[in-house]
């Protein structure tokens, strides 16, 4: 879940950036790597491989989230992140957009706190992303004809 820490980084590729939870992404070489810290920090920006990446935890941990467009980020790993296309396990656009989205720019920058996520690239496209707006729907978790 999101900390207090405020998360900006300049995030640059030579193809495009992935955007939503890292662990769809990475390969289980990367996500395990040292870079996280067994996940006490993993908010913030990170390098891999010559790549930097950056994440930012959601406020509620893992659910469904929207962009500003509609658009909806799975999380399973209490986050959304940044990733260059460099780092991004699948090298098909639409396989990567599957679990998030693939933007086609050359450079970003990402900032997340308190468990909002902005993200500026240089062709102009913006996304925002407030998980605080998150609410579940209590139908998930209780029946109402059933008895407690």
């Amino acid at each position: 879940m999101a900390s207090t820490m405020k998360v900006k980084a300049e995030i640059t590729s030579e193809k495009g950036f992935y955007v939503g939870d890292v662990c769809y992404q990475m390969t289980d070489e990367d996500y395990n790597a040292d870079w996280s810290n067994d996940f006490e920090d993993f908010e913030g920006e990170h390098e891999i491989h010559g790549h930097k990446f950056a994440i930012g935890g959601t406020k509620y941990g893992d659910g469904e989230y929207e962009d500003q467009y509609g658009h909806r980020y799975g999380v399973d790993a209490g986050n959304i992140g940044i990733l260059p296309y460099e780092l991004c396990e699948s090298k098909d656009e639409k396989e990567i957009a599957k679990f998030g989205r693939f933007v086609n720019a050359n450079k970003a920058t990402f900032t997340a706190e308190d468990g909002v996520i902005e993200i500026e690239f240089d062709d102009g496209q913006h996304i925002y992303i407030n998980t605080d707006d998150y609410e579940e729907d209590e139908e998930d978790y209780y029946d109402e004809d059933e008895e407690y």
